[in-house]
């Protein structure tokens, strides 16, 4: 805690005089002149680390990375200090710009314009619950350079000629980058803090702890050397484009070289850590949660916004009734063909679907994340060398774990190949459907009758493909189960085959197979709703802070 040095009060960054101020004089200090004369006591206790607030004695629960927090007790700001200096010290700070009242009233308008949100993440109670954090983000610098040499062409047309002529282009580059920057917290989310860039780093400001007091903050947990290639990448690419633009290269068909960084001279200068602001608030749904981010410095907001079903059928009913009674004074289909448009759109809802399922299974397993990826590389790191010191403590033989590890994945490999797969279902639908009766006349009527019916086999055979596809995605997903929904497409457009092979005479067969077609379509398009849901929510939270204070 930082101490007022008139009353004694506890000091908290203000945001509109961008100074220390005291809850109880009203006093404002420099930040950078104000130290820190107590801090709280560490010890550790389990996983977690306890620190005794030294206003109060009560105890802050913290995460690894947690280098500022509030006590549960008194609301006192308490900056940990001891994990900052452990930790590396940050070397820049980009202090917080918009306040608390900035970021509601930029997420009330952002949130106002989807009809569909849930009702939940409009309250104003809801609102207040935005916290500040300060997140640690590695910043590069690069400089690029030396000579250039790159290769160009020129090209003309003279009758059936084309003349080529081939250039070597060179010049001198002298280009700084300044200030790219990464997330530097597995906690953090990728697509999160790269939606809510780019912080603009001129404003970055010598580092003082005093400026957390009144916001969360979390170390970093993650190496300087897991985004360099793609800062370095940035830097090239932005080179490659300005060089492009320049007046004297633009008349030329550029190749571009496999190695830019060397054909650029592309030098990292020096790598620091800092703290970039954001306002987040959490919004629990079950098991699931989502999260809306507002960056502390520019206000561009990033926000996970499930679609309320209810609303969404409503919503839909509404705009269908006058479609379907414009469309029924206008346009006049006959029944065949009905069943034919039916099954484009079946087609159509199952790739849908299934890609829904394709991006549900990446974000579930952290394939989009790189950073939680190399935070479970690291975890199994650590997790193998207890268990190596373990055996060498006990006297016993070394686990092999990675071919147990090995042994153990093909085996569950082959038992969910063979249970659950959802092929054996496709297989008796196409027996069924297919190959029932004799086989010479089905091939002579399925033939005779192909461009009938030739929307409905390809729609059909997209929704098997589909299926078969979308149940490989469903098996990495723990919080969806069951088969995928494209089995009602499969029936419904299997029947719809058969009622366009066979020429059945009634139209109400015909309507009787729309009908079911769209039902299926319908099923299907809630379950997509779930997915997107999916999608906007996280299976665990990434962030768990207790206590705090509400206005900070």
């Amino acid at each position: 805690m930082y101490d007022c040095p008139n009353c004694g009060g506890n000091l908290k960054f203000d945001i509109p005089t961008q100074q220390l101020s005291c809850a109880f004089c009203n006093a404002l200090f420099d930040p950078y002149k104000i130290t820190k004369d107590k801090d709280g006591e560490e010890q550790k206790d389990f996983e977690a680390t306890i620190f005794t607030c030294p206003q109060c004695g009560g105890e802050i629960l913290s995460t690894d990375n947690t280098a500022a927090g509030f006590c549960s007790f008194c609301g006192a700001s308490t900056i940990l200090t001891s994990r900052i200096t452990r930790e590396k010290r940050p070397n820049f700070i980009i202090p917080f710009q918009k306040t608390k009242e900035d970021c509601k009233k930029l997420y009330q308008k952002f949130v106002g314009k989807f009809l569909y949100a849930p009702k939940a993440l409009k309250e104003p109670d809801r609102i207040n619950g935005f916290r500040g954090i300060y997140m640690p983000y590695w910043v590069y610098f690069f400089s690029q350079k030396g000579t250039l040499n790159l290769k160009g062409t020129t090209s003309r047309r003279s009758g059936d000629y084309v003349y080529t002529k081939h250039y070597n282009l060179s010049g001198d580059i002298d280009a700084y980058y300044k200030g790219i920057n990464f997330d530097g917290s597995s906690s953090f989310a990728d697509r999160i803090s790269e939606s809510i860039a780019p912080y603009d780093v001129k404003n970055m400001k010598e580092f003082t702890p005093s400026m957390l007091s009144g916001f969360y903050a979390d170390t970093n947990d993650l190496g300087k050397d897991l985004y360099s290639a793609d800062a370095k990448k940035i830097a090239d690419d932005e080179t490659l484009k300005f060089v492009k633009k320049t007046p004297e290269f633009s008349k030329y068909d550029m190749t571009v070289p496999k190695d830019l960084s060397r054909s650029f001279n592309t030098k990292s200068e020096a790598v620091d850590l800092a703290m970039f602001p954001v306002w987040f608030m959490s919004y629990k749904n079950g098991d699931r949660v989502a999260y809306a981010t507002v960056n502390g410095q520019t206000g561009k907001i990033y926000a996970d916004l499930p679609v309320s079903i209810p609303k969404y059928l409503l919503g839909a009913g509404v705009m269908a009734l006058p479609i379907f009674l414009l469309l029924n004074m206008f346009l006049t289909v006959i029944p065949t063909t009905l069943v034919s448009v039916a099954a484009a759109f079946a087609a159509v809802a199952a790739i849908v679907y299934t890609v829904a399922l394709s991006k549900i299974s990446k974000q579930e397993n952290d394939e989009d994340d790189k950073g939680k990826q190399e935070a479970g590389r690291l975890a199994r790191i650590r997790r193998e060398k207890k268990e190596r010191e373990a055996a060498r403590a006990a006297g016993i033989e070394e686990p092999k774990t990675t071919s147990n590890k090995k042994k153990n994945k093909n085996t569950t490999s082959k038992s969910s190949s063979k249970s659950g797969s959802g092929i054996p279902t496709v297989l008796i639908i196409f027996l069924i459907f297919f190959l029932g009766g004799p086989a010479l006349s089905l091939v002579g009527i399925v033939a005779a009758a192909l461009g009938k019916a030739a929307m409905c086999l390809i729609s059909l055979a997209t929704a098997i493909i589909c299926y078969i596809v979308g149940m490989k995605s469903l098996k990495k997903i723990d919080a969806k189960g069951g088969l995928p929904a494209t089995l009602w497409l499969i029936i419904a457009e299997a029947i719809a085959v058969f009622v366009s092979v066979f020429d059945l005479v009634k139209d109400v067969y015909y309507y009787g197979v729309v009908m079911l077609i769209l039902v299926s379509i319908a099923v299907v398009l809630i379950d997509i709703i779930g997915c997107y849901n999916l999608l906007a929510t996280r299976k665990l939270p990434q962030f768990d802070y207790q206590g705090g204070d509400d206005n900070a």
